[in-house]
């Protein structure tokens, strides 16, 4: 799950462990990453610092934000936050604005800011609601690769990384969840498209991440209580993942053993890309991607 309308004590519930860098390192890159402030977008920005990126993370809550620069700067790693509605485009462009006047052209954008909503069944939800997902998850996205990308083509220099999210592949069983499972889906779309376009660009790479089921410290509360009550463990335990697995899932997409995945959509349910071996053999395939071929 991403970031929360609001933080609060739960957004530092979680213990994050850090990550390991994958092959290579982020040493001086700049580095932006929304919904930093929270869950999956935390652990990222936390791994991109540890492994030497200079990072500014976004997002609507400063709290939140505030919460993440302190866990850096316990670890003796500088973080910058920035507050910002990323469905605006003008505070898209302030954010941006104020990372190049301040530290440097951006060359490492992870989109990770979004969440749920809409959780009624599809006739009883909201129509604004359900709007609201799709923006909150799509419509950032695209405002942010629409920001970066002049600079990272123009300095033939940058690495996109969007993020998939439960239903993009698959339902979602025993769930209502029609926006969010649209919303993540088209960013699978909106990613394979965007390297499309991009295919020929020299220094530029377009990936999108699955992170698996995330549970946010507020669901793994309320799990915890329906657990007391019933006495059972839930099974969303067995599926769930740490913020760290995509943590190391956003490292390795960004690493030399990475260099020639480009427009893939990789899953942390999967272990393929830990093999050299195997990686070698998706590159030369069109493998874990929406379209096989080029016309």
């Amino acid at each position: 799950m991403s970031e929360p309308e609001a933080g609060g004590a739960a957004a530092s519930a979680v213990q994050l462990q850090p990550v390991a860098p994958a092959t290579g390192s982020l040493q001086g890159r700049i580095a932006i990453v929304t919904g930093g402030g929270w869950n999956i977008g935390r652990a990222v920005a936390l791994a991109f610092a540890r492994a030497g990126a200079r990072v500014t993370v976004a997002s609507r809550s400063l709290q939140n934000l505030q919460e993440t620069c302190a866990i850096a700067a316990d670890e003796g790693l500088s973080m910058r936050p920035f507050a910002a509605d990323l469905e605006d485009p003008d505070q898209v462009a302030a954010l941006f604005g104020d990372v190049e006047a301040e530290v440097g052209p951006v060359d490492l954008l992870a989109c990770l800011a979004g969440g749920l909503g809409a959780t009624q069944p599809c006739a009883e939800t909201n129509p604004r609601e359900w709007l609201s997902v799709v923006t909150r998850n799509l419509f950032t996205t695209y405002l942010c690769c629409r920001r970066a990308l002049p600079q990272m083509l123009s300095r033939e220099r940058g690495d996109i990384l969007t993020c998939a999210g439960g239903g993009a592949f698959f339902p979602m069983i025993d769930a209502h969840a029609t926006a969010y499972a649209s919303a993540k889906a088209a960013i699978c779309r909106f990613t394979d498209q965007l390297y499309a376009e991009h295919r020929n660009s020299k220094g530029l790479r377009i990936n999108c991440m699955e992170p698996g089921m995330t549970l946010s410290p507020r669901d793994l509360e309320a799990i915890a209580i329906e657990e007391a009550r019933t006495g059972k463990p839930h099974p969303a335990r067995e599926h769930n993942h740490v913020p760290d697995d995509g943590a190391e899932l956003a490292l390795f997409l960004l690493s030399p053993a990475a260099a020639g995945l480009n427009g893939r959509i990789l899953s942390v349910d999967e272990d393929w890309w830990r093999s050299p071996e195997r990686v070698a053999a998706v590159v030369e395939s069109d493998l874990y991607r929406l379209r096989r071929t080029f016309a």
